[in-house]
């Protein structure tokens, strides 16, 4: 059973003490090689490099405020419900909403624990991209498993191709688009590109994601793959499958500013 290690969400100092071994990232020859979407953000040259599956972990003060958040979200009507749903996410910080805080300090009560989020190292992996010529990417992925052995990431069944700057997985294109988060978000403020997919029939909606991003300071890059499904008749889970894998940077190389931003 894996260990789990936290850290104060405080993220300069977290993402500095999660590994003690900060990754080097391809040099400026590979990456005006590689495609721009992933260039600078992961190897493009059949290297791979090291990296840390983590989830946050909530204060227990927060988990109790959310709960009675969530019992005055069930007695709004279906309308008021659905304009919250569409403003929130389960990875950030809620906004305040005078129907489920009306008294506002316990908003802030509410807000200050999210702020003691603290993250568990789960695994310790590996990942970079290959390529496989005429602009399709394949991913190098590892992980240990309990016999002492490795395994690849899910991940490892996609292929990105640079020149439609989709990838591409078993249940069809993910499209590509700009992603942006700000202090809010779980694993801090950070710019980068995302992919996604979704598929609707009459027995299931299907929504898979992947997520290549930097932090704003320029001390880590992120990696997010998500794939759930439900049923349509239902709504229950037939399939929820995702991780987030942080890579620490300190190399000059690895902290210039992304392809096309200034």
């Amino acid at each position: 059973m894996l260990e789990y290690v936290l850290y104060d969400m405080n993220l300069p100092h977290f993402l500095i003490a999660l590994l003690a071994a900060p990754v080097v990232m391809c040099s400026a020859a590979h990456a005006e090689k590689a495609p721009e979407a992933i260039a600078g953000y992961l190897p493009c040259n059949g290297t791979a490099i090291p990296g840390t599956v983590i989830r946050p972990v909530r204060d227990q003060a927060f988990v109790t405020l959310h709960q009675a958040a969530i019992k005055r979200f069930l007695q709004l009507p279906k309308e008021k419900q659905k304009a919250i749903n569409e403003k929130g996410a389960a990875d950030r910080l809620m906004g305040y909403d005078a129907d489920l805080w009306p008294d506002k300090a316990e908003y802030e009560q509410y807000a200050a624990a999210w702020k003691k989020t603290q993250m568990a190292r789960l695994a310790d992996v590996h990942v970079g991209l290959k390529s496989d010529g005429n602009g399709i990417y394949s991913v190098l992925s590892a992980t240990r498993v309990a016999n002492g052995g490795s395994m690849p990431l899910t991940i490892g069944s996609l292929r990105y191709d640079s020149k439609k700057n989709v990838w591409i997985s078993n249940n069809g294109e993910l499209k590509g688009e700009a992603f942006s988060a700000d202090e809010n978000f779980d694993y801090g403020p950070q710019t980068g590109n995302e992919w996604k997919l979704e598929k609707k029939d009459s027995l299931s909606t299907l929504n898979e994601m992947i997520r290549i991003t930097k932090a704003t300071d320029g001390k880590a890059i992120f990696l997010y793959y998500s794939l759930t499904e439900r049923s349509a008749i239902s709504g229950t889970a037939i399939a929820n499958h995702g991780y987030t894998i942080l890579f620490p940077i300190a190399t000059a190389s690895a902290r210039a500013t992304r392809p096309g931003q200034k």
